[in-house]
């Protein structure tokens, strides 16, 4: 036992470090939610002058983003942080909420890890008040797509109804009695028998 114990030991030590070479992927933490690129393929940009308060309006509202979800911002010669609701209606923010210093060149990611409003500007305030500055509502984590819908109780046949005992009809009655009644002078023997003791006996009278 203990030899055949040591042999299934190896063979599943083989077999792990033999996932974990040729599949690394399947032994890999499943991925968070979705990434969106803000901005489209040009990415974060000051939006056009004719269109610079629903520039970014418009690209978020197709998007339903999630928790888990992230954004990233791919800019050059620009800045991007996370501000306050009042930083993004009064472009008044330069400093990111909980970020550190902020890059001039290059893409910046953000998670969205709670529910709610996020509010994103760049920290050049100019920018900012030319348009420069996103919103967007995340919303609770996306169920899986697997998941199943409650399950229902089975739908049980009614029983068909017995049959109780009058509905059947009436059985013949019951059969007519071989005895006679010793009251009313019968006797046991059938009619025939009688006449031919009858006979017999008158017969034997006349011997005597």
């Amino acid at each position: 036992m203990a030899l055949m114990a040591s042999l299934l030991i190896r063979i599943s030590a083989l077999l792990v470090a033999f996932l974990a070479v040729c599949c690394p992927a399947s032994l890999a933490a499943p991925p968070l939610g979705k990434r969106y690129r803000v901005g489209g393929p040009e990415g974060w940009r000051v939006p056009p002058p004719v269109d610079k308060e629903m520039f970014y309006v418009k690209w978020a509202s197709p998007i339903t983003f999630f928790v888990e979800d992230s954004i990233e911002f791919v800019y050059k010669n620009d800045t991007v942080i996370k501000v306050s609701k009042a930083g993004y209606y009064h472009c008044n923010e330069t400093v990111g909420v909980g970020t550190g210093p902020v890059p001039k060149d290059g893409s910046t990611l953000f998670l969205l890890d709670a529910p709610g409003f996020a509010y994103f500007a760049s920290a050049d305030l100019g920018h900012c008040a030319d348009g420069q500055r996103l919103m967007i509502n995340v919303l609770a984590a996306e169920p899986p797509a697997s998941s199943l819908a409650p399950a229902q109780a089975p739908t049980v046949a009614p029983s068909p109804p017995q049959p109780s005992a009058s509905s059947f009809p009436p059985g013949p009655g019951p059969a007519p009695s071989m005895e006679y009644s010793a009251a009313a002078g019968g006797s046991f023997l059938p009619s025939f028998a009688r006449a031919v003791l009858s006979v017999a006996v008158m017969v034997l009278a006349g011997f005597v």
